[in-house]
């Protein structure tokens, strides 16, 4: 009876396994051209014949270097925490968003300095005086950080941490850096090679999506409301209150304290369910899209991004330059033309995502939103790329 029992489950897996390699095979088809047109009939033939149409046949790929695959969904965007700043910039709105790649750590001070060594070669030491990271975010006049500032980009100790000094700008010119890098990578290995989509920086919508991991409806990027896991380790690296940025010395490490005054490791605490590190707490992230009080209201609800744009406000309302703060929503500044009260879009103002090592919890929720300067730099501010995911969504 067992026998016969063993053998039921053998044949029942064995014909599973090619009930779903079947089905594999059929899917890996699906995007297959074929020799002839399916139009015409027409012999599409090949690239040596010169008179002929020779289209390429996709073949699924993995993943380009660094990243992993977000399958995409619809989720609610904004929320998870109270307004408490009353700022109603974040309402929840359902949206969806597609199928795309992103990297499962914060770019590091080594993958920098990998950038900035080919930069060295290819376009010399003004280019790369340019795109230096600012070491003096980490200077306070209150505050003796200036070890910081001397050690944190430039000693190999750090070279893990997470980078931080690093305005909008700079971290888009990172990303066309790596789309060329990884795909000239490619073309080394076959000149037929079809190369990857650009990194590129998150929307917002995207870094949201991600951050929240399949968590629908929870404050943070976990399960739960607790800050701890279930042994009390602290599952990301924030600050507490005032004064306190790790805890209660004597901890383990985990417990007691979460090890670390500043930035951790890129790859420190736990992923969420996405495989993504730190989406909640080390450093905050740049996102592609500019700041605009109301972008709830006119973004699409598909793929929401807003690039630039333009709103009527009073004049009352109109920002200068030199009144701009982070804690202020209004970017818009007068010009001659703007008598009737129709503003200039102030787009030099970029979103930024998720907390960091000097953020209250508050900002850990994946719906908390912020934003900055994009020729700004912070020493809680850095970034992570992403890219489209092109053919099937699987």
């Amino acid at each position: 009876m067992r026998t016969r029992r063993i053998l039921f489950y053998t044949l029942t897996v064995v014909c599973l396994i090619g009930v779903l390699s079947g089905c594999s095979n059929k899917k890996a088809k699906i995007n297959r051209v074929g020799k002839n047109s399916s139009k015409t009939g027409i012999s599409y033939g090949n690239k040596k014949e010169t008179d002929k149409f020779a289209p390429i046949d996709y073949k699924e790929e993995p993943p380009a270097p660094g990243l992993t695959l977000i399958q995409g969904g619809t989720f609610i965007m904004g929320g998870g925490e109270k307004d408490i700043l009353h700022a109603m910039d974040n309402r929840e709105r359902q949206v969806s968003v597609q199928t795309f790649y992103m990297d499962v750590m914060e770019v590091a001070n080594v993958d920098w300095k990998e950038f900035l060594y080919y930069i060295q070669n290819e376009e010399g030491e003004f280019k790369v005086n340019e795109l230096y990271p600012d070491t003096n975010v980490w200077r306070r006049d209150l505050a003796y950080n200036d070890p910081i500032a001397e050690t944190y980009y430039a000693h190999p100790a750090f070279n893990q941490y997470p980078l931080v000094g690093i305005t909008w700008h700079q971290a888009n010119e990172y990303c066309k850096w790596r789309t060329k890098k990884v795909n000239d990578t490619k073309l080394e290995e076959d000149e037929e090679a079809v190369m990857y989509p650009s990194y590129r920086l998150p929307t917002e919508a995207e870094w949201e999506y991600a951050a929240r991991g399949l968590q629908e409806g929870e404050i943070y990027s976990w399960a739960g409301k607790s800050l701890r896991n279930k042994k009390g380790a602290f599952m990301a690296n924030f600050k507490r209150g005032r004064g306190d940025y790790a805890g209660w010395a004597g901890g383990d490490g985990h417990h007691l304290t979460d090890g670390y005054m500043i930035t951790a490791p890129v790859a420190e605490f736990w992923p969420n369910d996405f495989g993504l590190y730190n989406m909640s707490g080390n450093v905050a992230e740049w996102t592609q899209d500019a700041y605009r009080l109301l972008s709830l209201e006119d973004v699409e609800d598909l793929n929401p991004y807003r690039k630039k744009g333009k709103t009527t406000l009073r004049p009352d309302q109109w920002l200068d330059d030199d009144a701009y703060s982070p804690g202020n929503s209004l970017l818009y500044y007068p010009s001659a033309k703007d008598s009737v009260g129709t503003g200039t879009p102030y787009d030099n103002a970029k979103v930024y995502r998720g907390g960091s090592w000097a953020d209250i919890a508050y900002y850990l929720t994946p719906g908390s939103r912020r934003y900055m300067k994009a020729d700004s730099a912070s020493a809680t501010v850095g970034f992570r790329c992403a890219m489209i995911k092109v053919g099937s969504p699987n």
